[in-house]
């Protein structure tokens, strides 16, 4: 009777996908401007479907659903995907200067390529900017393609998360909030970023961690790692972690050996060791030296800037003090603009270092349950305290907000202040135009975090008052 019924939901799950399928290759040939030959839509069409396939063959082997919930979540993931494809021709600046020049270069060098430092990602994402070079499909639709699939991987997690840190009752709700997120169909599909990508590895390696299976938490954090520099958000959850000893010294190897594997394709095309390990590092030195913040919702959205990216189409600037036709500020020297941050990440460091050593002064008061605050905490801290943060760089407290509303319905507002503020930063890249003022977007983060930082205190206050009464904190 089970076999049945499970074959009877993946039959649906797989006329569902037909069903895509076709309306897709309709929409596809229709709208796309570099669909190219009947044979490259169908094929096209197939790529986004099997995707979509894949995900509700998922969902039905690990949530066993009546029929009129996997109706439901069909259709609706149905038409989340349907919009990710119609956002496929948008044209982002980092797609023009940036990412189709580095296929062009992988497109002529091949392989040998990876030798050498193309671009600014780290090398996990070289090697499928490789791939794509060499396929028959359209660049930017394929760029687009890798974050589509792993939008739909961190939806089937969060939906296994929210199960965990939440209740049973969340994880349906939860896996549609995360393929409907603006902050997330934005992100991957129109911007052609790939933040959902370490987000993924990101929130298994919680999972995990939070589940007591810590080899592979510790290998989802070096592959997220390995992917994009914003994982260090997350680096202070594993010192709860170690506080605990739910990580060890040998999960600490799994880490660095995971890590170091992500680098062997580059190393045998003839890349130093050293070099390829080095990354992050080469990444970080000199770039971005004329501006605080870079349209990210942090706390520098307060300070004089010397200058804004497309001033002319910012309207809003003309309600600024010291902002002139030029959009610079003639109280500022540019030169002074390094040294600007370079004193606020020292004090950004000395401002982590107080609140970790606070916390490990108190650490009896600190529980493993308390792990997702302390995650949507530093996720919110890092980037609304550090200098140089772009608007993405909270794509992660935008996901974990929703795991937070899921286990405290007192918080079910959460997500509406974090991706809210986060939406309306992507707003001044994508639109060249901001709703309101983006301080009001700081403003909205700053809630968020304050709120979830009271939370802990007020139940590292319950658990320091049960330990004094001898009983065991919670």
């Amino acid at each position: 009777m089970k076999q049945n019924k499970m074959a009877r939901s993946y039959g649906i799950a797989g006329g569902m996908t037909l069903v895509l399928f076709i309306l897709q290759a309709a929409l596809i040939g229709a709208s796309l401007a570099h669909a190219g030959t009947f044979a490259k839509t169908l094929g096209l069409s197939a790529l986004f479907a099997l995707v979509y396939g894949g995900a509700m063959a998922a969902y039905v082997h690990l949530e066993r659903p009546r029929t009129g919930e996997l109706l439901f979540a069909g259709g609706f993931a149905l038409a989340t995907m349907l919009a990710r494809v119609r956002m496929l021709d948008f044209v982002a600046a980092d797609y023009t200067f940036f990412l189709s020049k580095w296929v062009d270069v992988f497109r002529e060098g091949g392989y040998a390529m990876l030798a050498q430092n193309i671009g600014d990602y780290n090398l996990l994402y070289q090697y499928i900017l490789l791939i794509i070079a060499k396929a028959p499909l359209h660049d930017l639709y394929l760029i687009k393609y890798v974050s589509v699939i792993f939008d739909f991987l961190l939806a089937l997690v969060m939906m296994r998360a929210a199960g965990h840190f939440g209740s049973q009752k969340a994880k349906l709700p939860v896996f549609l909030l995360m393929l409907a997120l603006p902050t997330v169909l934005l992100d991957g599909a129109c911007w052609g970023q790939c933040d959902s990508v370490y987000a993924f590895f990101v929130v298994s390696s919680l999972y995990f961690l939070a589940t007591d299976r810590p080899y592979r938490s510790a290998v989802f954090l070096a592959v997220a790692f390995a992917f994009k520099l914003q994982t260090i958000f997350f680096f202070p959850v594993v010192l709860l972690g170690l506080l605990y000893k739910k990580y060890k010294l040998r999960h600490a190897a799994a880490f660095f050996a995971a890590y170091v594997a992500t680098l062997i394709p580059a190393v045998l095309a003839g890349r130093p060791f050293l070099d390829a390990l080095a990354v992050y590092v080469n990444q970080s030195m000199g770039q971005y030296y004329h501006r605080l913040s870079y349209n990210a919702p942090n706390l520098y959205l307060f300070f004089p800037m010397m200058e804004f990216d497309s001033v002319k189409e910012f309207t809003w600037l003309r309600y600024l003090s010291g902002i002139d036709g030029e959009g610079l500020n003639a109280y500022l020297n540019p030169d002074l603009f390094p040294d600007l941050q370079h004193a606020a990440l020292y004090a950004c460091v000395i401002l982590t270092l107080l609140i970790v050593v606070y916390w490990l002064l108190h650490w009896k008061e600190i529980t493993p349950e308390m792990m997702l605050q302390f995650a949507v905490f530093w996720a919110i801290f890092l980037p609304f305290v550090m200098p140089k943060i772009h608007e993405r760089y909270f794509f992660l407290a935008d996901v974990l907000s929703v795991l937070y509303a899921a286990r405290f319905k007192s918080r079910r507002y959460l997500p509406l202040l974090v991706a809210g503020a986060s939406l309306t930063s992507y707003a001044s890249y994508l639109m060249r135009q901001m709703p309101f003022d983006q301080r009001i977007s700081a403003l909205m983060m700053l809630a968020a975090l304050l709120i979830v930082g009271r939370d802990i205190l007020l139940g590292m206050r319950e658990n320091r008052a049960r330990l004094e009464k001898g009983g065991a904190a919670l």
